[in-house]
């Protein structure tokens, strides 16, 4: 069975390529409105009414995502049959947005690269949002772990009916008479583990900083006097 809602990238075409010129990583956040802004106020309420309400829980009103050169990668979700359901999309970053940036490491992956490591990242998540720990937060981890490995090693595989994309995508289908055709792909692993955890420890320090709890937002607060109000 498929995902609820399918993933969406608007990387032009192109092969992934994990050798490209070194780029900025940045893990950038931003207060959300419009339809986004809607659908974290109706999971705030959903929240607060179903009893599970704790003041220490991240505040879905700052989003949190990955941005590397001009596209912005990202967990979005969907409500639907009660359930808030997650899914990946990329975008063209749009300064109006008025995202604040956080420099975080580099990668050599390039637009292609990206766009599968964050396919990956979110077929690696629970399919179900979950604000306290299956969140935006927990998919810019996963795809900063992916894209800022900084080892490359060629390895001898074999697939009955795919072939490794960008190192660790199953993608182009081989040719199906002959099922076990062998390949060697490039591979990106993280070789100095130490600077690759102290990278993931900071972008973890800097999101839960720079995010409200629920108790602290005032978005909140409203929401809850309306609540009371309503008693």
């Amino acid at each position: 069975m498929g995902r609820h809602f399918p993933n969406v990238s608007r990387v032009p075409g192109g092969e992934p390529n994990i050798n490209d010129a070194p780029r900025k990583v940045y893990i950038a956040s931003r207060f959300v409105g419009g339809k986004l802004g809607a659908w974290t106020l109706g999971l705030i309420a959903d929240i607060i009414n179903s009893g599970h309400y704790l003041g220490s829980m991240p505040s879905p009103n700052y989003h949190w995502c990955v941005l590397v050169g001009d596209y912005y990668h990202q967990l979005q979700a969907t409500k639907q049959d009660g359930k808030h359901w997650n899914w990946y999309d990329n975008n063209v970053k749009d300064w109006t947005d008025k995202w604040e940036l956080y420099e975080v490491g580099e990668t050599r992956f390039n637009d292609n690269a990206i766009a599968s490591a964050g396919i990956q990242a979110i077929e690696d998540m629970d399919e179900i949002y979950r604000l306290i720990d299956n969140n935006c937060q927990k998919f810019t981890l996963k795809l900063l772990d992916i894209i800022c490995a900084d080892g490359r090693k060629k390895v001898y595989t074999s697939y009955s009916r795919h072939k490794l994309k960008a190192g660790f995508i199953p993608g182009e289908l081989l040719d199906e008479s002959n099922p076990e055709e062998k390949i060697e792909v490039e591979v990106a692993y993280v070789e100095n583990g130490a600077a690759h955890i102290d990278l993931l420890d900071k972008a973890f320090e800097l999101m839960d900083e720079k995010t409200p709890t629920l108790a602290e937002d005032e978005k909140v607060k409203e929401i809850e006097k309306e609540k009371d109000a309503e008693k």
